[in-house]
């Protein structure tokens, strides 16, 4: 067990450092911040006096080191937009998580029960119904639905907020906008894993001892459902992070999705940087917990990760 955790802990790091290394040169390939973030008629001195200021006068090479040896001090740098320290400005995170907290507990909510009763009615119409519906929510792009749901709850009917933050009420259409998609997807992904376990025979001998179908649901099959799904949820932290980036600036939401838009118009380099490594933390740390999971749940990929620690 072990050598599986500090295999996966190694590869958690060559990944953050994989993410740092491309966003870096991908912002600093894109143009000349300066052009950016100053007026057009500045004067070619002020120009040079700020690429000093701000480290952009030295070679690639010099400045990527620099940037490494901050990040092993816990530096994320400073905005060139305000001069802030970039993680002050990535404080936005919070509502981020508030939402995507609300868009998982959703999607559970819907996608499971769903998932599960189609799964239990295959091939009836109970089960075209749901896959149906999942197969439209699925579809649906995020900012179509959100501009529908702003339409028709703020334009028309004026029972809730276009946009903004504050008050239980702002975060209701965001949720439903990015839950709709989650719950249509792990509604399909628990039907195909209750299906699978449904033709086990450890699932027919339990039915044979007469146990009643909770019963049968709750101790044989949810649990043997469950790895797929916990891997589900994975990769769907990542999805649901580049998700919430065209659904924040739909409905104003204040959100490191929003802020890195704005940021990278600006080409602010250091809120850039720290708000993709803080996405990407987050997003390998998801997936830490779901690969632990994984091989606590099942002996099998613990004793295969270890072999390849």
């Amino acid at each position: 067990m072990l050598n599986f955790v500090l295999f996966k802990f190694f590869r958690a790091l060559l990944t953050i450092l994989g993410c740092a290394t491309i966003v870096f040169f991908v912002m600093r390939l894109a143009g000349d911040p300066l052009l950016a973030l100053l007026p057009a008629d500045t004067p070619p001195e002020a120009m040079e006096h700020y690429r000093v200021l701000w480290g952009l006068d030295q070679p690639l090479y010099v400045q990527y080191v620099s940037y490494l040896a901050a990040l092993a001090q816990g530096e994320f740098g400073r905005s060139l937009a305000d001069g802030r320290d970039a993680l002050d400005r990535a404080d936005r995170a919070g509502a981020t998580l508030l939402l995507g907290g609300v868009v998982i507990a959703i999607a559970i909510l819907i996608g499971v029960p769903a998932g599960t009763c189609a799964a239990l009615r295959r091939g009836q119409p109970v089960d075209r119904l749901t896959m149906s519906i999942a197969i439209f929510g699925y579809a649906m792009p995020n900012y179509f639905l959100g501009l529908l749901l702003i339409l028709f709850f703020s334009i028309h009917l004026r029972l809730l907020p276009s946009s903004g933050y504050g008050s239980p009420a702002y975060l209701v259409m965001p949720a439903i906008t990015l839950g709709t998609t989650m719950a249509a997807k792990l509604a399909r992904f628990v039907r195909t894993s209750v299906l699978d376990v449904l033709g086990q025979p450890f699932v027919r001998a339990a039915r044979g001892k007469r146990l009643g179908e909770l019963m049968v649901i709750a101790r044989h099959i949810f649990p043997n459902a469950a790895i797929p799904v916990i891997t589900f949820f994975g990769f769907e932290v990542g999805l649901l992070i580049g998700g919430a980036v065209v659904t924040e600036n739909v409905f104003g939401w204040p959100g490191v999705g929003q802020l890195l838009v704005q940021s990278v118009s600006r080409r602010d380099l250091a809120v850039v940087q720290t708000i993709v490594m803080l996405v990407a933390a987050t997003v390998i740390a998801a997936n830490l917990i779901v690969d632990l999971a994984y091989g606590w749940i099942d002996p099998r990929v613990r004793i295969a990760g270890g072999r390849l620690g």
